[in-house]
């Protein structure tokens, strides 16, 4: 057996060895090995302890057709090989876990005395964990309660700080969770998406603004009016001016007489200053000013230059050229 055993291994590191090499190996040289497989002595055993039938494995998409069904063919005998010395093993098995069983059972037996003592047992530390007010709801919201408690939790520090009793932040988490969780539900009327929404936004909001956080734990905010508060209301006041200035902006942007209005900002930026300022392309005939402006459209047909309109800004005088 330890002859087989040792052959079959040198058998898999030759192939593992045309395994790494391009094209998937030598055809005749991976053909060869595969062959001297299926003449050896194989069962279970030295399945087991080789692992050979994962090297060969490999070979079943190789590029050589003939190499793939060689392997093939040796997997399917392997595997049936393994399925008949799987099924008499069975009653062997039923044995070994009916003596395991007992055996487990008697060192419960023997070791409840010394966990009584020594540790806390697990239903006991369970019966702590669990909280009466949330015995009626379904694990699903059991499990949304217990985050919105441990995302309150994460206040302790700060509320401790501004003087709240420590001793009653405890049962203040868990009533604030409930009345949350409870708030989401009875908005959502029931309607898992709706609820699942809601139930996003106000975790994220409430880790980011710790404001708000501690407001509904301390009762300001109350549940219902947070369920109902929209993403600007829920968000930080950074987070606000932020938007505040980008809604700003767009607006700004969209004015027909923005140009007019930022004059100043532009001609800043672009570095116009002093006799600059005054500077034109076009003198009005009025008042004979340089300060005017001008734009261009095409009033002819395509093959006709652009007609350019001039605007006096110290007179209001209008022409064309």
């Amino acid at each position: 057996m330890t002859k087989s055993i040792d052959s079959v291994k040198e058998l898999k590191q030759s192939l593992s060895k045309e395994l790494i090499k391009d094209g998937g190996g030598n055809s005749d040289r991976c053909l060869d090995i595969l062959k001297r497989l299926d003449e050896s002595f194989i069962d279970i055993d030295v399945l087991s302890k080789t692992m050979v039938g994962a090297v060969v494995s490999k070979f079943k998409t190789n590029d050589d057709e003939k190499v793939a069904t060689a392997a093939k063919v040796l997997v399917r005998k392997w595997k049936k090989i393994a399925k008949t010395s799987g099924t008499k093993k069975k009653p062997m098995q039923k044995e070994a876990c009916t003596a395991a069983s007992a055996t487990t059972t008697k060192q419960k037996i023997s070791a409840a005395p010394i966990e009584k003592k020594g540790s806390v047992d697990s239903s006991s530390a369970d019966a702590q964990d669990s909280t009466p007010e949330w015995d009626h709801l379904t694990p699903y919201r059991r499990n949304i309660a217990k985050k919105f408690q441990q995302i309150f939790k994460n206040s302790e520090a700060s509320l401790t700080k501004s003087g709240v009793d420590p001793t009653a932040l405890s049962s203040l988490f868990t009533s604030r969770a409930t009345e949350v969780e409870d708030a989401i539900n009875t908005q959502s009327k029931g309607e898992k998406t709706a609820y699942s929404r809601k139930l996003r936004s106000l975790i994220f909001n409430l880790k980011k603004n710790s404001n708000l956080c501690e407001n509904v734990i301390l009762g300001t905010m109350s549940a219902k009016a947070l369920v109902v508060m929209g993403p600007d209301e829920l968000a930080t006041s950074e987070i606000s001016k932020e938007r505040a200035n980008i809604i700003s902006k767009m607006s700004d942007s969209r004015r027909l007489d923005w140009e007019d209005a930022n004059e100043d900002k532009i001609n800043e930026m672009c570095g116009i200053k002093g006799d600059l300022l005054n500077a034109s392309l076009f003198t009005c005939g009025r008042c004979k000013s340089t300060k005017t402006t001008s734009t261009q459209k095409q009033t002819r047909s395509a093959d006709e230059p652009m007609t350019v309109f001039v605007l006096c800004k110290s007179c209001g005088n209008r022409w064309k050229c």
